[in-house]
Protein backbone atom coordinates (compact mmCIF):
# COMPACT_ATOMS: atom_id res chain seq x y z
CA UNK A 1 0.00 0.00 0.00
CA UNK A 2 2.91 2.35 0.68
CA UNK A 3 4.23 1.67 -2.80
CA UNK A 4 0.81 1.88 -4.43
CA UNK A 5 -0.20 5.17 -2.77
CA UNK A 6 3.18 6.81 -2.31
CA UNK A 7 2.39 7.25 1.38
CA UNK A 8 5.17 8.14 3.80
CA UNK A 9 3.38 6.36 6.64
CA UNK A 10 0.81 3.57 6.59
CA UNK A 11 -1.41 3.25 9.66
CA UNK A 12 -4.24 0.94 10.70
CA UNK A 13 -7.49 1.34 12.60
CA UNK A 14 -8.22 -0.39 15.88
CA UNK A 15 -10.99 -2.71 17.01
CA UNK A 16 -11.36 -3.01 20.78
CA UNK A 17 -12.41 -6.39 22.16
CA UNK A 18 -12.78 -7.91 25.61
CA UNK A 19 -13.29 -11.14 27.51
CA UNK A 20 -14.60 -10.29 30.99
CA UNK A 21 -17.79 -8.32 31.76
CA UNK A 22 -16.00 -5.05 32.52
CA UNK A 23 -13.59 -5.43 29.60
CA UNK A 24 -16.44 -6.11 27.17
CA UNK A 25 -18.28 -3.04 28.44
CA UNK A 26 -15.14 -0.90 28.07
CA UNK A 27 -14.66 -2.29 24.57
CA UNK A 28 -18.20 -1.31 23.62
CA UNK A 29 -17.55 2.19 24.96
CA UNK A 30 -14.26 2.55 23.09
CA UNK A 31 -15.77 1.32 19.83
CA UNK A 32 -18.56 3.90 20.04
CA UNK A 33 -18.72 7.48 18.79
CA UNK A 34 -19.88 8.58 22.22
CA UNK A 35 -16.78 7.14 23.84
CA UNK A 36 -14.14 8.22 21.34
CA UNK A 37 -15.76 11.05 19.40
CA UNK A 38 -15.81 9.28 16.05
CA UNK A 39 -12.03 9.08 15.56
CA UNK A 40 -11.30 7.54 12.16
CA UNK A 41 -8.64 5.25 13.59
CA UNK A 42 -11.25 3.68 15.88
CA UNK A 43 -13.33 2.37 12.98
CA UNK A 44 -12.55 0.12 10.02
CA UNK A 45 -11.61 2.16 6.97
CA UNK A 46 -11.97 1.43 3.29
CA UNK A 47 -8.54 2.99 2.81
CA UNK A 48 -8.08 6.77 2.98
CA UNK A 49 -5.71 9.64 3.73
CA UNK A 50 -5.86 10.59 7.41
CA UNK A 51 -4.30 12.86 10.03
CA UNK A 52 -3.50 10.05 12.46
CA UNK A 53 -3.71 6.31 13.00
CA UNK A 54 -1.95 3.40 14.68
CA UNK A 55 1.55 3.18 13.25
CA UNK A 56 2.32 0.14 11.09
CA UNK A 57 4.90 1.26 8.51
CA UNK A 58 6.89 4.46 8.14
CA UNK A 59 9.60 5.56 5.76
CA UNK A 60 12.79 5.95 7.79
CA UNK A 61 13.73 9.09 5.87
CA UNK A 62 10.45 10.78 6.89
CA UNK A 63 10.79 9.60 10.50
CA UNK A 64 14.31 11.01 10.77
CA UNK A 65 13.51 14.21 8.90
CA UNK A 66 11.01 15.32 11.56
CA UNK A 67 13.08 14.09 14.51
CA UNK A 68 11.22 10.89 15.38
CA UNK A 69 9.08 10.51 18.49
CA UNK A 70 9.25 13.12 21.23
CA UNK A 71 10.38 10.79 24.02
CA UNK A 72 9.38 13.26 26.73
CA UNK A 73 5.74 12.33 26.00
CA UNK A 74 4.29 9.48 28.05
CA UNK A 75 1.00 9.54 26.06
CA UNK A 76 -0.13 10.82 22.65
CA UNK A 77 3.41 10.64 21.24
CA UNK A 78 2.11 8.91 18.10
CA UNK A 79 -0.40 11.66 17.32
CA UNK A 80 2.26 14.28 18.06
CA UNK A 81 4.63 12.66 15.55
CA UNK A 82 1.85 12.45 12.96
CA UNK A 83 1.20 16.16 13.42
CA UNK A 84 4.85 16.98 12.65
CA UNK A 85 4.83 14.62 9.67
CA UNK A 86 1.87 16.42 8.16
CA UNK A 87 3.35 19.86 8.89
CA UNK A 88 6.45 18.77 6.97
CA UNK A 89 4.34 17.71 3.98
CA UNK A 90 4.43 13.95 4.51
CA UNK A 91 1.27 11.91 3.87
CA UNK A 92 -0.41 9.27 6.06
CA UNK A 93 -2.52 6.47 4.56
CA UNK A 94 -4.90 4.35 6.62
CA UNK A 95 -5.09 0.78 5.37
CA UNK A 96 -8.50 -0.72 4.74
CA UNK A 97 -7.11 -4.25 4.49
CA UNK A 98 -6.35 -4.96 8.14
CA UNK A 99 -6.72 -3.54 11.63
CA UNK A 100 -5.28 -4.20 15.05
CA UNK A 101 -7.26 -5.76 17.91
CA UNK A 102 -6.84 -4.10 21.30
CA UNK A 103 -7.83 -5.47 24.72
CA UNK A 104 -8.64 -2.61 27.11
CA UNK A 105 -8.22 -2.20 30.86
CA UNK A 106 -10.23 -4.67 32.90
CA UNK A 107 -11.05 -2.34 35.83
CA UNK A 108 -12.69 1.09 35.86
CA UNK A 109 -9.92 2.42 38.12
CA UNK A 110 -7.17 1.53 35.65
CA UNK A 111 -9.33 2.86 32.79
CA UNK A 112 -9.64 6.20 34.58
CA UNK A 113 -5.88 6.57 35.05
CA UNK A 114 -5.26 5.53 31.46
CA UNK A 115 -7.51 8.30 30.19
CA UNK A 116 -6.07 10.74 32.70
CA UNK A 117 -2.76 10.14 30.92
CA UNK A 118 -4.39 10.46 27.50
CA UNK A 119 -5.82 13.84 28.49
CA UNK A 120 -2.45 15.06 29.72
CA UNK A 121 -0.82 13.89 26.49
CA UNK A 122 -3.35 15.69 24.31
CA UNK A 123 -2.90 18.89 26.33
CA UNK A 124 0.89 18.67 25.90
CA UNK A 125 0.35 18.28 22.16
CA UNK A 126 -1.91 21.36 22.10
CA UNK A 127 0.59 23.41 24.11
CA UNK A 128 3.63 22.30 22.13
CA UNK A 129 2.12 23.13 18.75
CA UNK A 130 -0.10 26.05 19.80
CA UNK A 131 -3.15 24.47 18.19
CA UNK A 132 -6.84 24.27 19.00
CA UNK A 133 -8.35 20.90 19.99
CA UNK A 134 -10.80 19.44 17.50
CA UNK A 135 -14.52 19.83 18.16
CA UNK A 136 -14.87 16.15 19.12
CA UNK A 137 -12.15 16.76 21.74
CA UNK A 138 -13.50 20.08 22.99
CA UNK A 139 -16.88 18.65 23.98
CA UNK A 140 -15.46 16.13 26.52
CA UNK A 141 -13.31 18.94 27.94
CA UNK A 142 -16.49 20.30 29.52
CA UNK A 143 -16.94 17.18 31.66
CA UNK A 144 -14.52 18.04 34.48
CA UNK A 145 -15.92 21.60 34.87
CA UNK A 146 -19.45 20.13 34.82
CA UNK A 147 -18.54 17.67 37.60
CA UNK A 148 -17.02 20.51 39.67
CA UNK A 149 -20.09 22.65 39.09
CA UNK A 150 -22.33 19.81 40.28
CA UNK A 151 -20.62 20.02 43.68
CA UNK A 152 -22.38 23.37 44.11
CA UNK A 153 -25.81 21.79 43.76
CA UNK A 154 -26.52 21.84 47.54
CA UNK A 155 -26.32 25.64 47.25
CA UNK A 156 -27.65 26.10 43.71
CA UNK A 157 -29.80 23.21 42.53
CA UNK A 158 -29.55 24.03 38.82
CA UNK A 159 -25.77 23.55 38.98
CA UNK A 160 -26.43 19.81 38.80
CA UNK A 161 -28.41 19.96 35.55
CA UNK A 162 -25.45 19.73 33.10
CA UNK A 163 -24.05 16.79 35.09
CA UNK A 164 -27.41 15.01 35.06
CA UNK A 165 -27.79 15.53 31.31
CA UNK A 166 -24.30 14.13 30.64
CA UNK A 167 -24.84 11.16 32.97
CA UNK A 168 -28.26 10.48 31.46
CA UNK A 169 -26.89 10.41 27.91
CA UNK A 170 -24.03 8.08 28.86
CA UNK A 171 -26.08 5.70 30.97
CA UNK A 172 -28.89 5.71 28.41
CA UNK A 173 -26.37 4.76 25.73
CA UNK A 174 -25.22 1.81 27.83
CA UNK A 175 -28.75 0.54 28.37
CA UNK A 176 -29.67 0.95 24.69
CA UNK A 177 -26.51 -0.90 23.63
CA UNK A 178 -27.20 -3.74 26.05
CA UNK A 179 -30.75 -4.11 24.72
CA UNK A 180 -29.72 -3.95 21.04
CA UNK A 181 -26.96 -6.54 21.54
CA UNK A 182 -28.98 -8.59 24.06
CA UNK A 183 -26.07 -8.54 26.47
CA UNK A 184 -26.83 -7.16 29.96
CA UNK A 185 -23.11 -6.85 30.81
CA UNK A 186 -22.66 -4.17 28.16
CA UNK A 187 -24.99 -1.91 30.14
CA UNK A 188 -21.78 -0.91 31.96
CA UNK A 189 -20.62 0.68 28.71
CA UNK A 190 -22.34 3.89 29.79
CA UNK A 191 -20.38 3.92 33.04
CA UNK A 192 -17.19 3.23 31.09
CA UNK A 193 -17.88 6.21 28.84
CA UNK A 194 -18.30 8.43 31.91
CA UNK A 195 -15.01 7.19 33.36
CA UNK A 196 -13.22 7.81 30.05
CA UNK A 197 -14.68 11.30 29.64
CA UNK A 198 -13.89 12.33 33.20
CA UNK A 199 -10.34 10.98 33.16
CA UNK A 200 -9.55 12.58 29.79
CA UNK A 201 -11.06 15.93 30.74
CA UNK A 202 -9.39 16.02 34.14
CA UNK A 203 -6.01 15.09 32.70
CA UNK A 204 -6.26 17.76 30.02
CA UNK A 205 -7.13 20.55 32.48
CA UNK A 206 -4.50 19.48 35.03
CA UNK A 207 -1.83 19.56 32.32
CA UNK A 208 -3.09 22.78 30.75
CA UNK A 209 -3.30 24.72 34.02
CA UNK A 210 -0.27 23.16 35.73
CA UNK A 211 3.39 24.20 35.48
CA UNK A 212 4.85 23.67 32.02
CA UNK A 213 8.35 22.45 31.09
CA UNK A 214 10.49 25.26 29.73
CA UNK A 215 10.78 23.59 26.29
CA UNK A 216 6.99 23.86 25.87
CA UNK A 217 6.79 27.39 27.27
CA UNK A 218 9.43 28.64 24.82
Amino acid sequence: EAQATGADSVVVSMLTSGTGAVQRAVAAAQNSRLGTGGSKHRHMSAGEWVDHGHHALMRIAAFRAVGGYDESFSHNEDAELDHRLRLAGYRIWMSGKTQMVYYPRSTLKSLFFQYLGYGRGRARNVLKHRMMPKLRQMIPLLVFPVVLMALLSPIFVLAAVPFLVWAGVCLGYGIRTAISQRNPAIALAGVSVMVMHLGWSMGFWLQLLGPQPSREAA
